[in-house]
C-alpha cells in the first residue's frame, strides 16, 4: 500500500479527532461536550422545520447510533436543555422538545462553533471559501447523504429566526466593542446620525428621524430621553440647531474607528455575490414587514 492509497483515511481521522477535541474545549462552558452539542444542533435543525422527532428520527438524522443517542439524551434531559414526552402516533417513542435552556445553549454553541470553523478553515480560505464549499461536497460524497439531508445542508431557508440570531449577535458584538466607553449602541447610532447628517436645525426633526430608524426600536419618548442622555454628557449640542460637541466629535471618531475594523473582519471573505443577494433579500423582507404592519 502506498503512501496515497493510506493518505485519506488518516488525514480524515487526524481532522476529525482534532476537530472534536476543539469543540469539546470550545462548548465545555456552556455544559456540553462535541457530541451533545452534535446531537443538540440536530435537534434543533429539526424543531425549526416544526418537526419534534423521536430518539430514532433524531438519530437517523443526525448519523447516530441510536444506543449512543439515548444515553446522550438522557444527559440533556437531566441537564434541563430537552424534555421527552410520548409520542402521539406511536406508544413505544419517545418524543423530544428543545426547552428553553437548551434553545438558549445551543444558539451560544453554535456561534462559538462557527467562529472555531472559521478558524480551522482559514488556511483554505474560510467556511465561505469555494475550497471550503467543495471540501464540504466531497464529505458528503463520501458520506453518500440522503435526499433530504443533502438539501437541508446545500439548500437551506432563510427564516425570521436567522434574521433575529444575526441581528442579535451583530447587536452584542456592537455593544461589547463600546464596552468601557460609558456609550450605547443607542447613543453611537444617534452621534453618527448627527454627525453625517448634521447640523439638525430642529431637535423634533431629530427625534423623529430616529424613532425611524428600525434597528434603535424608539418610541418619541425613548428617542427625547436618548437625546437628553447624549446632552448631559455633553456629546450634542443643547437647543437648535443639534450638533456634536468637541467631545462627542472625539468619542464618535473614536467609536467610528473601532466599529469598522471590526465590521471589516465581520464581511471578509463572504463573496461579493452572496452580500448582493442578502441585501436584496433582507430589503425585500424590510418592504414586505412594513406593508404587513401597515396592514394589521
Amino acid at each position: 500500500m502506498t503512501l496515497d492509497d493510506a493518505a485519506t483515511g488518516r488525514l480524515l481521522w487526524q481532522v476529525t479527532t482534532r476537530w472534536r477535541a476543539a469543540v469539546d474545549r470550545a462548548v465545555a462552558p456552556l455544559g456540553l461536550t462535541h457530541a451533545q452539542y452534535t446531537l443538540l444542533g440536530s435537534l434543533y435543525g429539526l424543531s425549526r422545520s416544526g418537526t419534534r422527532p423521536s430518539q430514532r428520527e433524531l438519530a437517523d438524522f443526525a448519523g447516530l447510533e441510536p444506543i449512543y443517542v439515548s444515553k446522550l439524551i438522557r444527559a440533556l434531559e437531566s441537564a434541563e436543555m430537552v424534555v421527552r414526552d410520548q409520542h402521539p402516533d406511536d406508544p413505544r417513542a419517545l418524543r423530544l422538545t428543545l426547552t428553553d435552556k437548551g434553545t438558549a445553549a445551543i444558539g451560544e454553541a453554535m456561534t462559538v462553533v462557527r467562529a472555531l470553523q472559521d478558524e480551522l478553515t482559514a488556511p483554505i480560505g474560510g467556511s465561505a471559501g469555494p475550497r471550503n464549499r467543495e471540501l464540504v461536497r466531497t464529505l458528503q460524497a463520501l458520506l453518500d447523504p440522503s435526499e433530504e439531508s443533502e438539501r437541508m445542508t446545500e439548500n437551506p431557508v432563510l427564516t425570521g429566526q436567522d434574521i433575529s440570531e444575526a441581528h442579535g449577535a451583530v447587536r452584542k458584538l456592537h455593544e461589547q466593542i463600546l464596552h468601557g466607553t460609558g456609550s450605547t449602541s443607542n447613543q453611537h447610532i444617534a452621534l453618527r446620525v448627527v454627525a453625517v447628517r448634521g447640523p439638525w436645525a430642529d431637535r423634533t426633526a431629530l427625534r423623529d428621524h430616529l424613532c425611524d430608524q428600525r434597528q434603535l426600536g424608539l418610541d418619541e419618548a425613548a428617542a427625547d430621553r436618548l437625546l437628553d442622555d447624549l446632552e448631559q454628557q455633553e456629546m450634542i449640542t443643547g437647543g437648535n440647531p443639534v450638533t456634536l460637541t468637541p467631545q462627542g466629535e472625539d468619542l464618535h471618531t473614536r467609536l467610528t474607528t473601532a466599529v469598522q475594523g471590526t465590521a471589516a473582519q465581520l464581511y471578509d471573505g463572504l463573496p461579493p455575490d452572496d452580500l448582493a443577494v442578502a441585501h436584496r433579500v433582507l430589503t425585500k423582507v424590510i418592504e414586505r414587514a412594513d406593508r404587513l404592519r401597515h396592514d394589521l
